[in-house]
């Protein structure tokens, strides 16, 4: 139940009592009064209508503190639920989109880039020789490198573009309203900016590249699919590397 719905079930019920009273005052009363009782005298409408408002305001102010409480639990309720949605969505380690999410997201798109003939690109980023760096260092270490490259992705993309963990060391990041030039250009401003870094205990690290513009009759995993046939091209071609899928 939300606030809107809450506060018509607390105005159904004042309205109810002041039906109910006023039928009470107004008709019921000298009914069934004058059927029990002989030689009854109704009320004067003045002393009606007093014992109407009393019956209101008395609901009225003993209404307050249920809802002051009922709109506090809703409160809580909502954050509940948005801390559950946030924590369904979210990586627990990097804070980025999860794998599930960043699907649903790229699945949305295609389907709005068929409807609207609009498109879009990817990118798959992977670390270089991230299992090294475990091997060397320790997980601690590599998970804090995870850590620090998703903090470059975060700075890095638009405001406009989303990023998700799809798995291990891999990230895919959503360019909407892209051409494979413009993904290409942020791919390599990330690249750079990865090898530029130095982070602590794993000191200078770089990533690898693949990009894929979605075409008619896409899915999603044809879509991943080319981009993770270029990234393994510039796994392949050296490292360290942007490569565009045709």
């Amino acid at each position: 139940m939300n606030k809107n719905h809450f506060s018509f079930v607390l105005l159904a019920a004042l309205s109810t009592v002041i039906v109910l009273s006023t039928c009470w005052q107004f008709w019921l009363e000298d009914v069934i009064a004058g059927v029990v009782i002989s030689g009854h005298e109704p009320d004067s409408f003045s002393r009606r209508l007093e014992y109407v408002v009393s019956i209101t305001v008395f609901v009225a102010i003993s209404l307050i503190f249920p809802a002051m409480v009922g709109f506090r639990l809703i409160d809580n309720h909502n954050r509940l639920i948005d801390q559950i949605k946030r924590l369904s969505e979210q990586d627990y380690l990097t804070g980025l989109n999860n794998r599930r999410k960043i699907h649903e997201i790229v699945e949305n798109e295609i389907f709005r880039a068929k409807r609207y003939d609009s498109g879009f690109t990817v990118i798959l980023l992977d670390i270089d020789d991230f299992k090294a760096t475990n091997d060397t260092f320790g997980h601690n270490v590599g998970d804090q490198l995870l850590v620090d490259i998703s903090d470059i992705i975060r700075h890095t993309i638009r405001e406009s573009d989303n990023a998700g963990r799809w798995g291990g060391e891999e990230f895919l990041i959503f360019c909407p309203v892209t051409e494979l030039k413009g993904a290409v250009s942020l791919a390599e401003k990330l690249r750079v900016n990865i090898e530029a870094t130095e982070f602590a205990d794993a000191g200078h690290k770089t990533a690898s590249f693949g990009v894929a513009r979605v075409k008619p009759g896409d899915t999603v995993k044809s879509l991943i699919s080319r981009a993770d046939n270029a990234l393994y091209a510039a796994k392949t071609s050296g490292k360290n590397n942007v490569v565009a899928s045709e």
